[in-house]
């Protein structure tokens, strides 16, 4: 996670001084890339040397994994300000929003596997805390990976091509695609080629959805809920437990659909939103 956070905010570093901004403003923004650099030296930190704060290895990796994300999720959260987008970090429309996103809240809830646990293929192996913990890992993916990818990716695209015929879509789909091959890093972390390319497309598809979602609501709280609840649902059995037989029949049926009803949905959303300029959409 540090080497796209060491990308992201090199382009801000070598973003241009506007010659209008007055003294007070100067400092601001002095201030902030310093409070960056700082962010960026504590993720350097904790990487570097173990902190055994738990007893047990699985805890450490989680809270440490977890402390990093925080942490370059703020310092993305510092970048969006200083661009002046501190409108995107707003919580609104709430209610309005969580209506619109249930589809999408939906497939999260179903990357669970809710057939096996009822039939009792699956077993929590782990002590009940560490789900707790793992849930607290999941909100941070959420938190960092969103703030990135949705909230300066999708959002610097949107801006680019502006005057690009389908510049949404193409926004939309480059910033998905980035979403997607990030998860190649996961082949480092011991993960087999083939699983490794069925989460690269997933990531894809699934990041479409939850572009459209945060462009069509202007929530991306909301949104990061949405990626950690769907990361949670769908790892905390496996990586705290045993599954047994996840993909029956029932299962596959289900998922496939509730993913074309959820793909419907969201292309027509993405539809409504085409209806409206793009440079509407950059005011979220």
């Amino acid at each position: 996670m540090l080497v796209p956070s060491l990308l992201v905010l090199t382009l801000f570093f070598n973003e241009r001084v506007p010659i209008n901004m007055n003294n007070d403003q100067s400092k601001i923004l002095i201030f902030q890339k310093i409070l960056i650099v700082f962010l960026i030296l504590l993720m350097v930190f904790f990487m570097l040397f173990d902190f055994n704060l738990f007893n047990h290895p699985k805890d450490n990796s989680i809270i440490t994994r977890s402390i990093l994300r925080f942490l370059g999720g703020t310092a993305f959260v510092v970048m969006l300000i200083s661009f002046g987008y501190s409108s995107i970090l707003s919580f609104k429309n709430v209610k309005k929003s969580l209506l619109i996103m249930i589809p999408a809240f939906i497939i999260s809830i179903n990357n669970f596997p809710i057939i096996a646990y009822l039939s009792g293929r699956t077993t929590l192996t782990e002590p009940i805390y560490r789900v707790y913990l793992f849930l607290i890992e999941c909100l941070s993916v959420g938190f960092f990976e969103e703030i990135l990818f949705r909230g300066i990716i999708l959002m610097f695209l949107v801006k680019k091509l502006e005057h690009v015929k389908n510049g949404l879509l193409i926004s939309i789909v480059l910033s998905s695609l980035m979403f997607g091959f990030i998860h190649i890093l996961n082949l480092y972390s011991g993960a087999s080629v083939s699983s490794t390319f069925l989460q690269i497309g997933y990531s894809f598809l699934i990041g479409m959805m939850w572009a459209v979602m945060f462009l069509k609501t202007g929530n991306l709280w909301l949104v990061m809920l949405l990626h950690a609840t769907f990361n949670f649902f769908g790892q905390v059995m496996f990586y705290l437990g045993r599954v047994d037989g996840r993909y029956d029949i029932y299962t596959i049926g289900i998922t496939a659909l509730f993913a074309g009803i959820a793909a419907a949905y969201t292309y027509v959303i993405y539809r409504q939103m085409t209806e409206k300029p793009i440079h509407d959409l950059k005011s979220l």
